[in-house]
């Protein structure tokens, strides 16, 4: 069996505090403390923290984007977007974990350059892959809404990041569910 290579153990302790904490609140220390190394071996891996921080946004981008990849079936976007759903209710039934992306969005005026472009290519690329669902699903008929697919895709977008928001200031994961189960009756989407 491999061990985790201490990158990776970086990586995922400043993602898990990341999700729970926030980019402000989070220090090489703490990190340090975490993964059970010192200080400057993280500055071996990682120059700086906005160097450390852009490399966490950058796996979690091509992580959701393979997850959909993976997941997918050519010409069944209620199973599609069923998947696109699933981290949600699983950050859902997290306590105080959001996602990544979402959590550095309400920071957002903080962050370095590199981890803005990041953020907004994660926002942008979840979209994008949202409006091209819509736009397959109601050429199909398996998506009954006749709304601009752009717009669509926004909206599902913004529906599903507030509905994380408001479950970790309220401990209630209900806010997310009730918001799959929304925007699934919207679009007419059944569970397969």
């Amino acid at each position: 069996m491999a061990t985790e290579r201490t990158s990776d153990k970086i990586l995922n302790v400043t993602q898990e505090l990341i999700q729970t904490r926030g980019y402000s609140a989070i220090s090489f220390d703490d990190i340090a403390r975490r993964v059970g190394i010192k200080k400057p071996s993280i500055v071996h891996h990682f120059s700086n923290k906005a160097a450390l921080v852009a490399a966490v946004v950058e796996r979690y981008r091509s992580g959701f984007l393979e997850l959909l990849k993976a997941q997918g079936v050519e010409n069944n976007v209620s199973h599609n977007l069923l998947v696109y759903f699933t981290p949600y209710l699983q950050f859902g039934e997290s306590g105080d974990q959001v996602c990544l992306c979402g959590a550095l969005a309400g920071e957002f005026a903080a962050l370095p350059d590199a981890v803005q472009s990041q953020v907004s290519d994660f926002f942008n690329e979840q979209k994008a892959w949202l409006k091209d669902q819509v736009s397959q699903g109601q050429s199909s008929g398996e998506i009954k809404s006749n709304r601009d697919p752009a717009a669509t895709a926004g909206w599902i977008l913004n529906t599903l990041q507030g509905a994380l928001l408001i479950k970790r200031a309220t401990g209630d994961a209900e806010h997310v569910i009730d918001a799959v189960e929304t925007i699934k009756a919207m679009l007419g989407i059944k569970a397969i």
